[in-house]
């Protein structure tokens, strides 16, 4: 009976903190690499805050805008600070302990508080290919 009473005593607690700190709605943009069982984040883009978690639109034109004006709409030789966007990915990857990738295409995608990921339509305009943390072009 105690048990029983010590787990009620938890639920309720934890539902009213949680009613006393609601969440922001946010919104979520990202890269990503797919296989065929698995998908790779290769870019974190910053939250952008939103009026409400209902607003997917508001969140995909955000990302759609923050992902094109990154790498001048999908290009992966598109040079940001004297480095390509792609050796920003294949850096990252490495840092991460993924030195090979190749002839993968990269998409960006969405999530609006925590839901699932939704695609956004850009695509990279090449494929990404890195070997040891160094973007190369690809060669089939």
């Amino acid at each position: 009976m105690m048990k029983e009473i010590a787990v009620l005593l938890f639920v309720a607690l934890f539902a009213l903190t949680r009613a006393q700190d609601p969440q922001e709605p946010w919104c979520n943009c990202a890269a990503f690499v797919s296989y065929e069982h698995s998908e790779i984040k290769v870019y974190q883009g910053p939250v952008i805050n939103l009026n409400h978690c209902d607003h997917t639109d508001q969140c995909k034109v955000a990302c759609v805008a923050e992902l094109e004006s990154l790498t001048n709409n999908g290009d992966l030789f598109y040079e940001v600070d004297g480095q390509t966007v792609g050796q920003y990915i294949c850096t990252s990857l490495a840092d991460n302990m993924f030195f090979v990738m190749n002839n993968k295409y990269v998409y960006g995608y969405f999530e609006v508080c925590g839901g699932a990921w939704q695609y956004t339509g850009i695509k990279a305009q090449q494929k990404l290919c890195c070997t040891n943390g160094i973007h190369k072009h690809c060669t089939e």
